[in-house]
């Protein structure tokens, strides 16, 4: 009887010592990967987990990876199924599941106001359901895309210019007259050079650190969506955390979107002078500009899934 009691009572203190509740469990280790291999694009994200890693200490360490560890296109389908546990990238890269994914690309307002409204609820059910994650939060919202060109365009238009582009805005570059061409970031600049494309869709951030500069000589806006990029973590990972380490992380992501006005508002004027530097002659098409790609593209989510983006829409305006 007495060494069965003891037994029990080993057992009992066994489980208290892994129990995720008891406050006695090891650092969790947590593997991100990210689209981008660096450059200002992957700078904030990781500056997060810098700060997340510090906050969290002794709960959970992240490690980040990027594409040469887990191709770009690949990594939310790695998340999905648990091969890493955080994901930082572009929405559009997993549509196929999700078919309204980037619909904050379109949003006007914060994303601290979108957790407080409920469009951040919405997309984290969403992500819950179609992607078995969290969506914990966007970095970039706000970057507004430009369209870049090596020539001027003629009365506003762009009849035969071959433009490098991504789905989210082939449709807007059509209607004005351009052939959209897809090709990864890195071989933007020898098609340039080669004068291969004419243009490019882009944030405003980043044309620097591809050396794009180098190739073009106009800026088209007014800016048109935002650049947003997800911050998304593997759903059962997440749940087997303990109560104390989802809520450091939630927090981080709180802390974030409380930061992010003005870290944005400080990029923007380092990346707006080297395009200066370089003699990038801003092109004012008029407010019809940005609003005909919005209206574009909120027609085409519509048709993925009406209910869902005529109860957001309205969450996403100021």
């Amino acid at each position: 009887m007495k060494m069965r009691i003891l037994t029990i009572l080993g057992m009992a203190v066994g489980f208290v010592a892994v129990s995720p509740e008891s406050g006695h469990t090891a650092e969790v280790k947590l593997k991100a990967a990210a689209f981008l291999p660096g450059g200002v694009y992957v700078k904030y994200f990781k500056d997060w987990v810098k700060h997340t890693n510090k906050q969290c200490t002794g709960q959970f360490k992240i490690s980040v990876v990027g594409p040469a560890a887990v191709k770009s296109m690949e990594q939310w389908n790695a998340l999905k199924n648990g091969v890493i546990d955080l994901h930082y990238g572009p929405p559009n890269y997993y549509k196929g599941v999700m078919p309204v994914a980037d619909v904050m690309i379109l949003s006007k307002n914060e994303t601290a106001e979108q957790r407080k409204n409920g469009a951040w609820k919405m997309m984290n059910e969403m992500h819950k359901k179609k992607m078995n994650a969290i969506y914990l939060t966007n970095i970039l919202n706000g970057v507004k895309f430009y369209l870049y060109t090596n020539k001027p365009a003629v009365n506003k238009r762009f009849e035969g210019f071959r433009l490098r582009s991504v789905a989210i805005y082939d449709g807007f570059f059509k209607s004005l007259g351009a052939q959209p061409l897809r090709m990864a970031a890195p071989q933007v600049y020898t098609a340039l050079e080669r004068k291969t494309v004419d243009g490019y869709g882009w944030p405003l951030w980043g044309i620097k650190y591809f050396g794009w500069d180098k190739h073009t000589k106009y800026r088209h806006g007014p800016g048109f969506f935002s650049a947003n990029v997800n911050i998304i973590a593997n759903q059962d990972k997440y749940n087997g955390m303990s109560s104390a380490a989802r809520k450091c992380m939630m927090d981080q992501a709180i802390w974030l979107e409380s930061e992010w006005p003005s870290w944005r508002s400080t990029e923007a004027a380092k990346q707006t002078k080297p395009q200066d530097d370089a003699g990038i002659k801003y092109v004012d098409m008029g407010a019809s500009f940005p609003k005909k790609a919005e209206d574009m593209y909120w027609a085409d989510l519509l048709k993925a899934d009406s209910a869902f983006i005529n109860k957001i829409r309205p969450l996403l305006s100021k």
